[in-house]
């Protein structure tokens, strides 16, 4: 079973608390250009039995989670609220897990995006650290 596979069963992240307003997933310039903009009042549209129906689609924000940047500090934070938070930060000591593999994809990802799209990654840092309860990865194991 793969970490992220509970991701279909809990789906915490694809909803919006009763009486929280909606959430409107960012979207990258490219993002933008291809999709429709993403609005959750309640229950994301694209959140299926299996998880995103998207796939490789989805939003950058969205496959980035549990996970947020900060451009500014360069730092990796990680949501204290997802269920994953213990069993991610205990695969990242072994480089083929799926948690390593994450990290080192949205890093890949992310040093495109401070080349293209540098607005975005501030700007859904700050929407990230507004709407999760986030702690930095490097404090993690502290």
């Amino acid at each position: 079973m793969s970490l992220f596979d509970r991701c279909a069963e809990c789906k915490r992240c694809c909803h919006v608390d009763d009486g929280a307003p909606p959430l409107e997933v960012n979207l990258t310039s490219a993002e933008r250009r291809a999709l429709k903009p993403i609005c959750v009042e309640s229950r994301c549209t694209h959140l299926s039995s299996t998880g995103c129906s998207l796939g490789k689609s989805k939003p950058f924000g969205c496959d980035l989670y549990p996970l947020a940047y900060d451009p500014g500090e360069q730092l990796f934070h990680f949501d204290r609220e997802c269920p994953l938070l213990e069993s991610y930060l205990g695969q990242l000591k072994d480089a083929g897990s799926d948690a390593a593999r994450h990290l080192a994809r949205m890093k890949t990802a992310i040093a495109t995006l401070e080349k293209t799209d540098a607005d975005y990654l501030r700007a859904n840092f700050a929407f990230d650290r507004d709407y999760f309860d986030l702690v930095p990865v490097s404090r993690m194991s502290e």
